[in-house]
């Protein structure tokens, strides 16, 4: 269990991609215990090194929403009852959700079904189940990662980029981010829906993708530590320019 001085840190999907850019960066600070959340820490290998006095392993899937009070309950226990800071990063892309040129129409239901219940419905409930944990803290805060793909701007610049359901469930976040800003402002909560930037990940495919998951991270962690309540509620880039989308 974490000691009362250290910073509790939970982040979902946490045993590839940015999730585990986010856990590995963050575990770099003495000052913080990350709650690494993953679906199968037994088989999480890359996850496994970071493991220790500072970073500790709990088993959830957020697609399985009816779980999420006995994940919490794990949460509280390891983290002595409080959570600082989620990190909302789990997330799916699949179909033609995953499909840069293939149009909207071309979607299927079962596609659409997936990724709302993981990267929406997920992250709501998910969230909602870690409010307790979070008013028990100073700092309060929520960061949901959400994406360029699901900014309007970005889309009318970008007319023949489609990841269409993906790209739903993306601005679904940034509009459930506000929602939780407006119920939860006047308790010190903050909530950010980040967009990380483009990524050299699995999710990029076989694009180019500009940046490498440590830049990434490392320009969101800067803004992240530096934002207050008057960012709460907005969409910002990783770089901290409301509904910029930069590299």
């Amino acid at each position: 269990m974490a000691s009362e001085s250290k910073r509790i840190i939970v982040v979902t999907g946490a045993s590839r991609g940015l999730g585990l850019e986010w856990v590995t960066q963050l575990s770099a600070n003495s000052e913080n215990f990350i709650i690494a959340l993953a679906r199968n820490p037994d088989t999480a290998e890359k996850l496994k090194p970071l493991l220790g006095p500072k970073v500790v392993a709990v088993k959830g899937d957020v697609s399985d929403l009816d779980s999420f009070p006995k994940v919490a309950e794990e949460i509280s226990k390891v983290g002595g009852g409080r959570v600082d800071l989620l990190i909302n990063n789990a997330g799916i892309m699949t179909g033609t959700g995953a499909e840069p040129s293939t149009g909207i129409s071309k979607s299927t239901l079962k596609e659409w079904e997936d990724e709302f219940r993981v990267n929406v419905l997920g992250l709501v409930f998910f969230t909602i189940a870690m409010i307790p944990l979070l008013e028990k803290s100073s700092e309060k805060k929520v960061v949901n990662i959400s994406s360029m793909l699901g900014d309007r701007g970005f889309g009318q610049l970008n007319p023949g980029l489609q990841f269409s359901s993906y790209s739903v469930t993306k601005a679904a976040v940034t509009e459930a981010n506000f929602k939780f800003h407006s119920e939860f402002k006047d308790q010190g909560f903050i909530f950010l829906a980040l967009n990380p930037g483009f990524v050299q990940t699995d999710m990029a495919g076989e694009l180019e993708a500009p940046l490498t998951p440590q830049q990434s991270i490392s320009r969101c962690l800067s803004f992240v530590s530096r934002s207050t309540a008057e960012h709460s509620g907005q969409f910002w880039s990783l770089d901290g320019i409301k509904e910029g989308v930069t590299h």
